[in-house]
C-alpha cells in the first residue's frame, strides 16, 4: 500500500509532461540562438574594424606613396585579426574526448563577456588554484553557455550599479568543482528564490529562460545549482557545483 501512494506521489500527468518538454525545448532554442550570437559577434566587431581601417590605407593610398607608417598600420591591423582569430580558437577548443580544462573554460566565459562587460564598465574578477591541473569530462560549448547565461543575468542585475563588480570563484571539494559567480547587483527578494529557476521568470526584466536553461544543464551534468543571498560586498552568489574526472 505505501508502494503504490509513493508511487502516486511521483506520477506527472501526461499533460504536463509534454507542458514541461515544451518549456525546455523553447528554452533550449533560445538559449543556443544567444550563445551563437554571442561567438558570432566576438570575432565581427575587432576584425570588421581592422578590415575597414585596412580598406581605407589600400583604397586611398597609391602604391609608391606608401611609407613606414602605412605599412605598420596594415601590420598592426593583421595582428589584430591573427589575435581575433587565435581567441576565437579558445572559443570552441577541439577534443577528442570531452574532457577539457578549467583555465580554458575560465578563458573563454571572460572572451566571450568581454564586450558586454567593458560597455557596462563591469570589474570582472577570476579566483582559482592556478598551481594544479583541474580538468572536467563535460561539453565544452554547454558547460560555457550555462556560465554565459549566469553573467548575462548578472550584468542584466548592474545595469543602473555604481562601480558594478562579478567575481568568479573556484575551488575544488573532494569529487566536485565548486564555482560561485557573485555580483553587487540588484538581490534577490526572498519571495522571488523558489521562483528564479521557473520557466518565464525573470527578475531583470529577461525573458526569464536563461536561469531555467542553466539549471536545466547543470542537472544534466549531474551538478547541482543554486542561488543564495549574501549581506555585504556582494549582494547574492550562484553556486555551481561540478563533477571532476576521477
Amino acid at each position: 500500500m505505501q508502494a503504490k501512494e509513493k508511487n502516486l506521489d511521483n506520477f506527472v500527468h501526461p499533460k504536463l509532461q509534454i507542458e514541461n518538454i515544451k518549456k525546455t525545448i523553447k528554452a533550449i532554442s533560445n538559449s543556443h540562438d544567444i550563445h551563437i550570437s554571442y561567438l558570432g559577434n566576438f570575432a565581427k566587431h575587432d576584425i570588421k574594424n581592422a578590415i575597414q581601417s585596412m580598406d581605407s590605407v589600400l583604397s586611398t593610398v597609391e602604391p609608391e606613396n606608401f611609407t613606414h607608417g602605412h605599412i605598420s598600420n596594415l601590420k598592426g591591423n593583421l595582428n589584430i585579426i591573427r589575435n581575433t582569430l587565435n581567441n576565437f580558437s579558445q572559443l570552441i577548443p577541439y577534443s577528442k574526448d570531452r574532457k577539457f580544462e578549467l583555465k580554458n573554460l575560465l578563458i573563454a566565459i571572460e572572451l566571450l563577456t568581454r564586450n558586454e562587460l567593458n560597455k557596462n564598465k563591469i570589474t570582472f574578477v577570476q579566483e582559482y588554484p592556478k598551481e594544479i591541473d583541474i580538468y572536467l569530462n563535460l561539453p565544452f560549448q554547454s558547460v560555457l553557455q550555462m556560465f554565459n547565461n549566469l553573467i548575462i543575468n548578472a550584468i542584466k542585475a548592474l545595469s543602473y550599479k555604481a562601480n558594478p563588480i562579478i567575481k568568479l570563484s573556484a575551488f575544488i571539494d573532494e569529487d566536485y568543482l565548486k564555482i560561485e559567480l557573485l555580483d553587487n547587483g540588484e538581490p534577490i527578494h526572498e519571495n522571488d528564490f523558489d521562483k528564479i529557476f521557473d520557466f518565464g521568470y525573470s527578475t531583470t526584466g529577461g525573458s526569464g529562460i536563461g536561469l531555467y536553461h542553466a539549471k536545466y544543464l547543470c542537472t544534466q551534468f549531474n551538478g547541482k545549482i543554486e542561488a543564495i543571498r549574501t549581506n555585504g560586498a556582494f549582494s547574492k552568489i550562484f553556486k555551481v557545483n561540478l563533477p571532476l574526472i576521477k
